[in-house]
């Protein structure tokens, strides 16, 4: 009894020709895999409170950058927005070139660069307050600058990212979570920590990568560039097989 588990030789083609497009498209397809380009890897600095200042409790050289691009001044770089601040912090407020309808508490005349700054291991947090001393004959009264200090718990739950974030990329969360990750291609990660379910905040940066094996350079080069040869050259054959197939049933056909 034959069995029924073996092709038809038209069941056989199509299998072919499926294969043939696949290859045919491997150029396509093969920028999803990880393979030809570099190996990334991604760790983690845990990010702590002493009481007064937001800080790395051991020494780190691998991360570029603030603990958060919210804080001010939480890295040599930021010289000039700290010199601003430091003159704030001695002069309980600075005069600003902006004037409110209102005296008192006013909120932020322009889109802030941080929320926070971390100066001599303090926290604060910049206020506007439109003096009641300073009114113009409009009736308007000048904005000035002031730092308020704040809990640097409150700081730093205020700047750092859930790890549950719809955003957040898998490898930064990976690697918040377990320590350190791995990805075939760059990842955006956050410039601020990530806050886990227990309450621990840990900073992901970027610590290194790995240029591609040999191996995987070669599967990259046989997919994008010996693959579609190999399914066009499949799919001619296919298409010469058909015609004279074709062209013998018709034969039959015409017979007496």
């Amino acid at each position: 009894m034959p069995s029924n588990r073996r092709l038809t030789p038209a069941r056989r083609d199509l299998v072919l020709i499926v294969v043939a497009l696949g290859l045919l498209t491997a150029p396509v397809w093969v920028t999803q895999l990880p393979v030809g380009g570099p190996v990334y890897q991604y760790e983690r600095a845990e990010v702590t409170t002493n009481g007064t200042a937001i800080e790395y409790p051991t020494a780190t050289e691998s991360i570029s950058g603030p603990i958060s691009d919210e804080i001010a001044c939480s890295d040599s770089l930021e010289a000039r927005p700290c010199a601003l601040e430091r003159v704030v912090l001695d002069n309980t407020t600075v005069p600003t070139g902006i004037y409110a309808s209102n005296p008192g508490d006013t909120r932020p005349p322009i889109d802030e660069r941080y929320r926070y700054v971390r100066i001599d291991g303090a926290v604060y947090e910049p206020t506007y307050v439109a003096n009641r001393s300073a009114q113009r004959e409009d009736g308007m009264y000048r904005v000035e600058l002031a730092l308020e200090r704040t809990e640097p718990d409150q700081a730093l739950e205020a700047v750092s990212r859930h790890v549950t974030a719809d955003d957040l990329s898998p490898t930064v969360i990976e690697a918040a979570r377990d320590g350190g990750a791995r990805a075939h291609g760059e990842v955006d990660v956050p410039e601020t920590p990530i806050q886990l379910k227990n309450g621990t905040h840990y900073r992901v940066y970027l610590a290194g990568h790995d240029d591609a094996s040999t191996v995987s350079r070669g599967v990259d080069l046989v997919l994008t560039y010996l693959a579609p040869l190999a399914g066009l050259w499949l799919l001619i054959s296919l298409s010469r097989r058909l015609e004279v197939s074709h062209a013998s049933d018709d034969g039959r056909r015409d017979r007496p």
